[in-house]
């Protein structure tokens, strides 16, 4: 480093500069100086540890604000299962298997689907579906900010589905009320940048380990799926509100597992060949269950039906089957119990697998609100089952009964369409207790997730929903935020253009005026013809008058893209390019929508940190 001989802003406890030793030799250690900058580390600890100590103990109130919650939501819905399925009432969850209404199940749905759908248009469109995008989206795309009202009309808008039939279940919704409670925390105290996103996933942990009594699951739950990322910063605040939540649940309504099933073991060391097998079928079916919902929801989207047609019809046809089969009324752990239990017929616990997943489909995809973690254990118990029962039936020595393989079978298909194949194990473990089946466990979830992998790649029952709305989003914890940040919502679309039609002088009083170094210039409909820089501008305007013309100036834009693609994906197109303007246009009309400068690709980089 070489000094300047002129003066030089100086930091209070840094040096600008290393200074020759003096003339008469060194100092002596006795004498050097004191290092000064103890000070501003002191300081700069003080601040991180002042916003450390506010975000964890927003951890914890987010946490008992979950666990509240979930508690609510169960007595909302039992008191709504109450008193339309049975007729009385009480706040304890009551089965659909045992409701009093008789041939008026068939259309009690299709009510109970028709106000859901008025009411979550009317107050809170994000409250419809299964409720886990949408708090995905919410972290990617407004810093992790959920409205208020969400909390109320998505409780409001599930407990009604739930409770008329609606074949969903309770996560999701709790996970995006407890996730929105976290985020309303974070900003009546003004948390800001990841400190928010940490509060939404606290929420989320907090509303898994209370529905479900699963502490670590809650946790890891919000690592693999809301948060995307493993540092002490975000943690423990997940940690803290994981825990207290959990405190609340065990208080209020106990320690039980959420199934009681009895202890099985892997009999033989061959039968984990079983095991593969059922990890191929999970895989499948997973797939199955993606495919079918979302071509459901697109069926219903364009159908040309009135908005309260849909509804009635995706209820009734629910009543329809529930009238049969009730078993795909509502949640379904009734029925999941039975079946690890081995107190089910093959031929039930067979159709069920098919049965459920229609019944999933149209109730989300007829406005329903409800979580699609319940159906996927149901459906992976019913396949589980029916697979276990051929394989004891033809290998009684070397296989356990099917209750194993359905307890298995639960967490396989869960695992092939969420790819959080991590919550998929652990969350089965501490809903059961039951170590011993902890091999066969692990191993096929690993299989149906890279079944599901070959077969779908990046997409997921969760991040198809974002696909569809042009955002990507993908698993992984060590996912780059470039890389999953659509360019559309980093650009700037309030821009200054030039038309071809212009004279230099004209361009040139307009680009004066701004002071940008690049400008659109754009035709008929607004369909970009190339970008004008100044310098080039001045130049023409010097050897050729101010009468020329910007359509004959206009260069071709060295750096487009389109408004679905990624931040990452423009990046690598910039390369080399010694002006890194990004251009985004319509990728079907070339149509400009607006430019990404340097500055706004840093903001970026900024709000992540």
């Amino acid at each position: 480093m070489v000094c300047s001989a002129r003066p030089e802003p100086t930091l209070r406890g840094s040096r600008a500069c290393m200074r020759s030793p003096p003339v008469n030799g060194p100092q002596s250690p006795a004498s050097a100086p004191v290092p000064t900058d103890l000070g501003i580390a002191g300081r700069f600890d003080a601040r991180m540890l002042r916003t450390a100590t506010v975000v964890n103990l927003l951890a914890m109130l987010t946490g008992l604000v979950a666990g509240y919650g979930a508690i609510g939501f169960r007595f909302l819905i039992g008191f709504f299962q109450n008193s339309i399925l049975h007729g009385r009432l009480g706040f304890e969850l009551a089965s659909p298997l045992e409701q009093t209404r008789g041939p008026w199940m068939v259309v009690i749905p299709a009510a109970g689907f028709l106000l859901v759908a008025y009411l979550v248009r009317t107050f809170a469109r994000e409250a419809r579906g299964h409720g886990v995008p949408e708090v995905i989206e919410a972290v990617m795309t407004r810093g992790g900010r959920m409205r208020k009202r969400v909390v109320s009309i998505k409780a409001l808008a599930s407990s009604l589905t739930i409770a008329t039939g609606g074949s969903v279940g309770r996560e999701g919704p709790i996970v995006q009320i407890g996730s929105a409670a976290g985020s309303t925390l974070g900003q009546w105290f003004q948390v800001r940048g990841k400190d928010l996103k940490t509060l939404v996933g606290c929420g989320a942990a907090g509303a898994v380990a209370a529905t479900f009594n699963t502490p670590i699951a809650g946790l890891v739950f919000a690592i693999e799926l809301i948060v995307l990322e493993l540092n002490p910063r975000s943690f423990i605040p997940l940690v803290i509100s994981s825990v207290f939540a959990t405190v609340v649940s065990r208080w209020h309504l106990g320690n039980e597992p959420a199934f009681i099933v009895p202890e099985h073991v892997l009999v033989h060391p061959g039968e984990l060949v079983f095991y593969l097998g059922l990890g191929l079928l999970a895989g499948l079916v997973g797939c199955l269950t993606i495919w079918s919902l979302y071509r459901m929801e697109h069926l219903f989207e364009v159908a040309p039906l009135p908005f309260a047609l849909k509804p009635i019809i995706g209820g009734l046809s629910l009543g329809a089957i529930g009238y049969f089969v009730p078993e795909v009324y509502g949640v379904g752990y009734e029925t999941v119990s039975a079946v690890v239990q081995q107190n089910a017929e093959f031929a039930t616990i067979l159709l069920l697998v098919f049965l459920k997943i229609l019944a999933m489909s149209l109730t989300l995809s007829a406005g329903g609100s409800g979580g699609v973690f319940a159906p996927s254990l149901f459906i992976g118990a019913m396949l589980g089952g029916a697979y276990g029962w051929v394989v004891n039936d033809w290998f009684p020595a070397m296989s356990a009964g099917y209750g194993a393989y359905a307890l298995v079978g639960m967490a396989a298909v869960f695992a092939a369409t969420s790819r959080a194949t991590f919550t998929a194990i652990v969350i089965l473990f501490e809903m059961t207790l039951d170590y011993s089946i902890i091999l066969p466990l692990m191993f096929v979830c690993v299989i149906a997730d890279q079944v599901a992998v070959a077969i779908l790649k990046d997409t997921t029952i969760y991040s198809l929903k974002l696909k569809r709305k042009g955002l990507t989003f993908a698993n992984d914890l060590g996912i780059n935020v470039l890389s999953v940040t659509p360019i559309k919502n980093v650009m700037n679309d309030d821009v200054e253009v030039l038309h071809v039609d212009m004279t230099l002088a004209q361009a040139q009083e307009v680009t004066q005026r701004q002071g940008h170094h690049v400008y659109p210039a754009i035709g008929g409909k607004g369909v970009l013809a190339g970008i004008v820089r100044p310098r080039e501008l001045a130049r023409a305007i010097k050897r050729d008058g101010p009468e020329g013309r910007v359509a004959d100036l206009a260069q071709e834009a060295p750096i487009v893209a389109h408004p679905d693609e990624t931040v990452m994906t423009a990046l690598r197109r910039i390369g080399d390019e010694p002006d890194p303007h990004v251009v985004v246009v319509d990728r079907w009309d070339r149509k400009l929508l607006g430019i990404a400068t340097p500055t706004d690709l840093l903001r970026l980089s900024s709000r992540e940190s």
